[in-house]
């Protein structure tokens, strides 16, 4: 099963250089990966960091982007998964 990601924090992850699922399709705006990709707990679990810390004030305005596109992985991946 494929899931549906958001390309702006997907790409902020890859580019920090940690675990990221491989992508099998993407277009403009979005990337799908392998639900059973074993680099997805990590991809979840640094959008989860980064939800966790807007919704706490821990950022500056311009990450606002980036952490509205964390929240929208983790959805995703939640909804897709079920965990």
């Amino acid at each position: 099963m494929l899931i549906k990601l958001p390309k702006r924090f997907f790409q902020d992850h890859k580019e920090r250089d940690l675990d990221t699922p491989t992508v099998v399709k993407e277009n403009s705006r979005n990337v799908w990966v392998d639900a059973s990709d074993p680099h997805l707990a990590e991809l979840k679990s640094d959008a989860d960091y980064y939800s966790l810390m807007w919704d706490m004030g821990s950022f500056d305005k311009w990450v606002f982007g980036i952490a509205r596109s964390a929240k929208a992985t983790v959805e995703a991946i939640e909804k897709s998964t079920g965990a």
